[in-house]
């Protein structure tokens, strides 16, 4: 079997191999001590043969477990530095290598780099079993131009600010391998392991650019593939990883989430709150009213963090829009600005109907209604755009978010009602039911007790609302026929277990321990 010995022999003094423990470089990155009869294992990133060596000038033994491509070929790379005088020396060379994996076996050849020029010692053949020893002996160099090993991909950490213009450079790709200066390189982006984002860039010349529109709040980093390949088409490939740099940017809208009021308000009332869409994660914005087109009615407003607030009453029938002019800035002074229109509604009205004192008669809605205990009020709230209604407290009421719920309180009660219209704008109104104690009862005057269901006994309506009464019926003649205290509405005709003639008889209900009264007469119809 034939291998390729690549062996980089710098020219080295006799003292390197002494007692005294002197230091070889491997490679680019190795680093060993090596005193006189010891073994040097090279195990770096260059340098991977698999063979046993040694140079029998000195008795040094070299050995290790790898390998390392030149082109189609397996390499024996190995690089002394420092070199100040020529070496000559045997070279033994026992291969146990079983690390081909399909390359080309090639002759024996060593190499030498003193320290800018190449040198090539002639080329010798290899014994066939691969288990014997082959000798070189007084090196014997030719200047060549090259040696050309495998290339490395010189990676950096990599980043770029979001929104650059497409075409904008990422990095400089350099490559590098053990061959003379000037070696040229191409690069190129390549399928496999990291190339996920290969697409969003591209290679011009040895410059990795952009290729599509980045931004940090869609994606903070991108990962490509690239490979590096020398003029005798050998490669290397790696992974880069782009960093995204986050810029601060402009605001991107400003937004009112109401902009209506309603009359009356309060100074500094609360109108609606700001707020920005920003492309920066977590920017954080101030607002304040600015001049400039649309900036009209700035002075009838202020800003409270992000409350656009009123800075006077307004009057619906004076004027019932306004415009304002204002600012969102973020944390690093970037603006956006937009004109509002602020709309006033005109106040909803709230009435109630009532009834004339101790009547049955209806007066008119109002705004302050009187009515009798025990009877009813329907509250209404008219106005513009209203959609909804909370009224309190909701005892005594028939419905609590209706605009015209009806009220029946024992005592004069005021109700509040909270009204929001189709803005947003919510407004407290409120009313109070005057309730009148003026014993406004009706009594039926026709007692027909003949079990049929109709005026059996002898009711008084709304009597339910003064529990504390006495009633008493008295016949022609002034007797007292029947007597009740706490009446419930029950008196059938019947004095001492019996029904009374028929006649018309006379009614007295003093109320609240003397505080009222009333009388009647009662045709009593058998």
């Amino acid at each position: 079997m034939k291998y390729l010995l690549l062996l980089f022999l710098g020219l080295i003094s006799s003292n390197l191999f002494s007692q005294s423990g002197n230091i070889l470089h491997v490679g680019k990155e190795e680093k060993v001590t090596v005193a006189a009869g010891g073994i040097l294992y090279a195990d770096g990133l260059t340098l991977k043969p698999t063979e046993n060596f040694s140079l029998s000038n000195t008795g040094l033994k070299r050995a290790s477990s790898s390998t390392a491509k030149l082109s189609n070929q397996i390499s024996r790379v190995y690089q002394f530095t420092n070199p100040t005088d020529p070496f000559t020396g045997n070279l033994v060379k026992n291969y146990l290598d079983s690390e081909l994996n399909g390359l080309v076996e090639q002759n024996l050849q060593l190499f030498i780099f003193n320290p800018s020029k190449w040198f090539r010692q002639l080329t010798v053949n290899d014994v066939a079993n691969n288990s014997l020893s082959s000798k070189v002996t007084n090196l014997s160099l030719s200047e060549i131009a090259s040696a050309a090993f495998m290339p490395e991909l010189i990676l950096e950490a990599s980043s770029i600010a979001e929104n650059s213009p497409i075409g904008s450079k990422v990095i400089t790709l350099a490559g590098t391998n053990e061959n003379l200066a000037g070696e040229q390189f191409t690069y190129t982006l390549v399928n496999g392991t990291g190339s996920t984002d290969n697409a969003s860039f591209l290679i011009k010349d040895s410059d990795v650019q952009t290729n599509t529109a980045l931004d940090y709040e869609t994606k903070k980093s991108y990962s490509v593939r690239l490979r590096v390949t020398d003029s005798y088409g050998r490669f290397d490939e790696k992974t880069l990883t782009i960093s995204i740099i986050d810029l601060n940017e402009v605001p991107t809208a400003l937004a009112l989430s109401k902009a209506n009021i309603f009359e009356s308000n309060v100074i500094n009332q609360n109108i609606g709150l700001l707020s920005t869409a920003d492309p920066d994660e977590g920017d954080t914005h101030t607002y304040s009213l600015v001049p400039g087109i649309g900036s009209t009615d700035n002075a009838a407003f202020n800003v409270s963090g992000n409350e656009i607030r009123a800075s006077q009453v307004f009057n619906f029938s004076v004027k019932n829009s306004y415009s304002i002019r204002v600012r969102s800035t973020d944390k690093a002074g970037l603006f956006i600005e937009k004109v509002f229109i602020i709309s006033i509604s005109e106040k909803p009205v709230i009435t109630g109907t009532g009834n004339e004192f101790g009547s049955n008669i209806q007066t008119a809605a109002s705004g302050s209604p009187k009515i009798s205990k025990g009877f009813t009020s329907k509250l209404n709230v008219s106005g513009s755009d209203l959609v909804s209604f909370s009224w309190s407290p909701a005892e005594s009421l028939n419905s609590t978010n209706s605009p015209n719920p009806v009220a029946k309180p024992l005592q004069t009660q005021t109700y509040t009602v909270t009204v929001t219209n189709r803005f947003g704008s919510v407004i407290i109104l409120s009313i109070t039911v005057e309730v009148m104690i003026d014993y406004n009862l009706v009594a039926n005057n026709i007692l027909t007790p003949n079990g049929d269901g109709e005026n059996d006994q002898f009711v008084i309506d709304n009597l339910i609302n003064y529990p504390v009464n006495k009633l008493q019926i008295f016949d022609r003649q002034g007797r007292v026929v029947y007597t009740q205290s706490n009446y419930l509405n029950n008196w059938d005709g019947q004095y001492n277990g019996n029904f009374l003639p028929q006649d018309t008889y006379y009614y007295l209900i003093i109320f609240d321990n003397g505080a009222g009264k009333k009388t009647g007469f009662i045709s009593l119809i058998k």
